[in-house]
């Protein structure tokens, strides 16, 4: 302030390290919401992971119980056909039945994801993408103007986030061969399903011919669903006393 009570207009250079300190908070503050935010993406990222493979387990048992049922149906397959020999309906007693459905859905498969990488396209003029890792800058993220300890947090949380980033980018194609993964299985399993459904269907109405019932009267299927094979067994034992 002067003599007579009124303060001195601030000079240029005053004005000018004012302006460099507001921004600098500011730079400072988007460093530390960056640093946030992707905490929270890397956290979202990894829960999303484990509920990936926890779903791919779920698939695997799923699959497993159709190749149980589907060795159930075989088994009762087997018996019926003892059982219709016994009974003297086939004039060819020893001429195999043919059953639908195919039995290479159930063979073990080995499950790989597609390949998604894409060989670099040339850039004129340009610097050629990096693939694989994120690379990292060869000097600092920032170029020091004050120097003091809020541009060195500013350094460190860049230097964090870039790390992260690295982390989610590995994450993403992670998830994109487990997806991949995963729709092989479902597909597996459609197939799977659709065979047993068939090979169900061609046994149910085997086990009305044999009863001498017909489908289209039976309000109720002569075999329940579960507990196929165990029924089929249980009338070949008595056919057979």
């Amino acid at each position: 302030m002067n003599d007579y009570g009124q303060s001195q207009p601030m000079s240029e250079l005053e004005l000018l390290r004012m302006q460099a300190n507001k921004k600098t908070d500011e730079s400072l503050e988007s460093t530390r919401r960056m640093v946030t935010m992707a905490e929270e993406s890397h956290q979202i990222g990894a829960a999303t992971m484990e509920q990936l493979y926890h779903q791919g387990e779920q698939l695997d048992r799923v699959n497993d119980q159709m190749n149980v049922i589907h060795e159930d149906i075989k088994s009762t397959e087997k018996n019926l056909d003892t059982l219709e020999k016994c009974c003297g309906i086939f004039s060819l007693p020893w001429k195999r039945v043919k059953r639908p459905g195919n039995d290479k859905h159930f063979k073990v498969r080995n499950y790989t994801a597609p390949t998604t990488e894409q060989p670099p396209k040339p850039h004129f003029g340009k610097k050629a993408p990096v693939s694989g890792d994120l690379a990292q800058p060869d000097g600092p993220f920032i170029q020091r103007i004050l120097d003091d300890d809020r541009e060195t947090e500013m350094e460190q949380n860049l230097h964090h986030v870039s790390g992260i980033v690295g982390e989610l980018r590995t994450m993403a194609l992670d998830m994109n061969q487990e997806i991949a993964i995963h729709n092989q299985k479902l597909d597996e399993i459609a197939s799977k399903t659709d065979d047993n459904q068939l090979r169900l269907n061609a046994a149910q109405s085997q086990a009305t011919r044999i009863v001498g019932k017909s489908t289209k009267t039976s309000s109720s299927p002569v075999i329940p669903q579960p507990g196929l094979g165990m029924v089929a067994k249980q009338m070949a034992n008595q056919a057979m006393k």
